[in-house]
């Protein structure tokens, strides 16, 4: 792979090269299809739901449906992408949406039994989104997994941005069965990437001797883990805000644009923009080296709420429209928070902890889309932004001010006491990045966070 050197000597790969890793490749091109299929999917139901009943509602409970299985079930639906093979879980879950969406396309003329086989469908996504996470850990170095991972963002930031477009296209040409035919397809092409690319692994190994648990224990260990890893919370806290107030924005983006005398048009460059900056901020930040990630995630998590409050101040809509793609491309840093997380967690925890934060950003969206339009309502778009955005901006200066992100150099590497039963602490490994240790050595202080889990005693020293 090609490597370039960063001004204080850290190594880098450019994404060429991540992309000749076979199974990265496959696992990028899996995503891709199944996103785009999913996008399509979506679109493509809604419009044969209205078509059939012109019920505004009932169309947009067809996109509110795809949110339930990651707020009712995420936690727990995602602990299995700790429990079972990770690539055979990725296939079975594509599968199955391949078949439930291939029977939407057959009887789509029964609304309640399309939107029942959609939410469906949409419980198989959050097993599916845990497992690809966990699994690029697996198939990509550590220090290399940033990289990866802001490539895949990137790419589903843009299947946002083009999706509904190209949905809608896709529609008038083929018609909405047809279309949901396509979205069955696209999902069996995820499903034949991953078995020919991906390989083969067991499930994550537990410790000798540790006991397999209910699942609802192993999801309760799952938030013990995020609860009790030193920096978790933190991390957490400043992935929530981001993605949060960018939701503000998009759910007051027709009333905005009308005030800007811009129109529905308008009002699709304003949700356009921020995916557009975050998928140029991620893939920036995606090749910088980790150091430098690090020191980025201070400015870059302030400056979200900052540049949302800016869109509320802004003036001329080109004004607005800048500060949006600013505050998207300042969700650049969320490349260095989601490899700090995965990082932090041991191999055998990663679905449950990804899932969590997935649930979190799911609520949080949620609830921002909801209460936006509710405030705005009694007061104005532009007092909701600014609210929100300096709301953001102060909370974001209290963690990193609390954490002193970026002036340690790297986050600390945790080690997780055995299970978590009732009690059990975290001790924060030597300061250094994910992975920073040399292979196959362990300071005489630190035992491997996996060894942690088996649900026995520990002997714990003081680090130093």
């Amino acid at each position: 792979m090609q490597k370039v050197r960063d001004a204080d000597g850290s190594a880098q790969t450019g994404y060429r090269g991540l992309l000749r890793n076979h199974e990265f490749a496959g696992l990028f091109a899996a995503d891709v299809a199944s996103r785009i299929g999913s996008q399509l999917g979506k679109f493509a139901l809604a419009a044969l739901v209205y078509e059939r009943t012109r019920s505004a509602a009932l169309a947009a409970v067809t996109f509110a449906v795809t949110y339930l299985p990651g707020l009712l079930g995420g936690p727990v639906l995602s602990t299995l992408a700790d429990r079972l093979p990770r690539r055979g879980l990725l296939i079975t879950c594509d599968v199955v949406r391949a078949v439930v969406t291939a029977l939407i396309a057959l009887l789509g003329d029964h609304i309640p039994l399309a939107l029942g086989l959609l939410l469906l469908a949409e419980f198989f996504r959050v097993p599916f989104g845990a497992a690809r996470t966990a699994i690029l850990a697996d198939v990509l170095p550590a220090e290399r997994f940033a990289a990866g991972n802001a490539l895949v963002a990137t790419s589903q930031q843009a299947v946002q941005v083009i999706g509904f477009a190209a949905g809608g296209f896709v529609v008038v040409l083929v018609g909405s069965p047809a279309a949901l035919g396509v979205n069955a397809l696209a999902y069996a092409m995820s499903a034949v990437l991953l078995a020919v690319f991906v390989a083969s692994r067991p499930a994550p190994e537990r410790p000798a001797g540790a006991a397999r648990h209910p699942i609802l224990r192993d999801t309760w260990q799952g938030l013990r883990i995020v609860r009790d890893t030193a920096r978790m919370p933190s991390l957490f806290c400043l992935l929530f805000l981001g993605p949060t107030v960018l939701a503000t924005a998009e759910g007051l983006a027709l009333p905005l644009a009308a005030d800007l005398g811009l129109g529905d048009q308008g009002a699709g460059i304003l949700l356009a923009a921020p995916p557009l900056g975050s998928a140029v901020g991620l893939l920036v930040v995606g090749r910088m080296s980790a150091p430098r990630r690090n020191r980025l995630v201070a400015p870059g998590a302030v400056a979200v709420g900052l540049c949302v409050a800016a869109a509320g101040l802004a003036g001329p809509a080109a004004l607005v429209v800048a500060a949006l793609l600013l505050a998207g491309l300042a969700m650049g840093h969320v490349a260095q928070l989601q490899a700090a997380i995965v990082g932090l967690v041991p191999a055998g925890a990663r679905g449950r902890v990804v899932g969590l934060a997935n649930t979190a950003l799911q609520l949080g969206q949620a609830l921002a889309l909801l209460l936006a339009g509710v405030i705005a309502q009694a007061t104005s778009s532009r007092g909701v932004l600014v609210g929100a955005g300096v709301a953001a901006g102060m909370a974001a200066v209290t963690v990193v001010g609390r954490d002193s992100f970026g002036r340690r150099g790297a986050l600390p590497e945790p080690e997780i006491a055995d299970d978590l039963p009732g009690g059990g602490t975290v001790a924060p490994r030597l300061p250094g990045p994910a992975g920073a240790q040399p292979a196959g050595t362990q300071p005489a202080d630190v035992r491997p966070a996996e060894a942690q889990l088996a649900g026995r005693e520990v002997e714990h020293r003081p680090a130093g």
